[in-house]
């Protein structure tokens, strides 16, 4: 179970690279004037750092079997799934007064890339807490 963690874990990354390279070929660390992307860059890239550590603890928890590494890596995916519920809600496309449309990087995100990131994030969420709870 705790290398099918790894597997989801790593296909979340893949997916969420893919992301990345869509927003970043369309301008995304470019756009930092306020207004211009609804993405501010300490949220992607706290996103990214974030799950880059939490995915190096769980690999230390599958090589060494240190159970803190365990919880920390459960603590981390909890963090990073809550920035990116915050990207999800500002990457929603909505009419207020400051809506810009098209003219954000994120604009160009295939739906179909961005529900499986989600999906498969939140199933690598769940299965790191069915691991680390089902220890104790």
């Amino acid at each position: 179970m705790r290398v099918f963690v790894l597997c989801a874990w790593l296909l979340t990354a893949g997916l969420g690279g893919y992301l990345a390279v869509v927003w970043i070929r369309h301008g995304g660390l470019r756009q930092r004037t306020p207004g211009v992307t609804r993405l501010p860059l300490w949220l992607v890239v706290g996103h990214v750092a974030l799950a880059v550590a939490g995915l190096a603890a769980w690999s230390a928890y599958l090589l060494g079997g240190v159970r803190s590494s365990a919880w920390a890596a459960c603590a981390v995916v909890l963090i990073v799934a809550a920035f990116g519920f915050m990207m999800l809600l500002r990457w929603l496309p909505s009419s207020g007064r400051h809506a810009h449309g098209a003219a954000t990087a994120e604009r160009h995100f295939p739906l179909a890339a961005v529900v499986a990131h989600g999906t498969s994030a939140g199933a690598t969420v769940l299965l790191v807490l069915l691991v680390v709870l089902r220890r104790v």
